[in-house]
């Protein structure tokens, strides 16, 4: 089966649909260990911020919190 059409990153990037968002994350080994917050960095591909915000704290449900750029990111 072949496809009709693909779609590339940087056809993403040009349509402006990727989405830059930083997500912290708890980190804790033990009860006695120090809470400790790590921030990850995800490109999501979706046509609103809030979609990306979504699908972020879909794929991280036990954030500690969720950033995400006003613009989309550029080529």
């Amino acid at each position: 089966m072949q496809p009709d059409m693909i779609i590339s990153w940087d056809q993403h990037l040009e349509n402006g649909n990727v989405w830059k968002v930083e997500v912290e994350l708890a980190m804790q080994g033990d009860e006695t260990d120090e809470h400790l917050v790590y921030n990850v960095e995800v490109h999501v591909v979706a046509p609103t911020v809030e979609l990306a915000q979504y699908i972020v704290a879909t794929m991280y449900p036990d954030h500690e919190g969720i950033f995400v750029n006003d613009e989309p990111l550029t080529a």
